[in-house]
């Protein structure tokens, strides 16, 4: 009897990306043994070179590499999406830039009053 294939299995052009591809590229460009990631996740091999060849990754597995590898996945398959954000840190730097550069200007106006006055004298 044929394996049936879920609707949400089938892949589509425009589908997300091969998941364990990403994860094994970017251990091969860390040079990083997948020995320590075995050890590391408490995983044997063949677990290993599985999740390398799954197109979808669990979350916690994911978070785990992502912690592992010191490398945010989440971010990086996000990206992917073309799709604009702006992370709570990005928000509040342009906040803070916003209210540094409203800062620099009434300095700069203060500037501009005292030298006024020290044109008059």
């Amino acid at each position: 009897m044929p394996k049936s294939i879920k609707k949400y299995q089938t892949l589509q052009d425009d589908d997300v990306p091969h998941v364990g591809q990403r994860l094994n590229q970017h251990v091969k460009t860390l040079g990083i043994k997948k020995a320590f990631i075995q050890r590391a996740l408490d995983v044997n091999h063949t677990t290993i070179s599985r999740y390398f060849r799954q197109h979808s990754i669990q979350v916690a597995i994911l978070w785990r590499f992502s912690r592992i590898l010191k490398f945010n996945f989440f971010m990086a398959l996000g990206e992917q999406l073309q799709i604009p954000y702006t992370t709570q840190a990005e928000k509040e730097l342009r906040n803070s830039l916003h209210l540094k550069n409203h800062e620099i200007e009434l300095l700069q106006a203060k500037v501009n009053y005292l030298e006024s006055l020290l044109k008059k004298t």
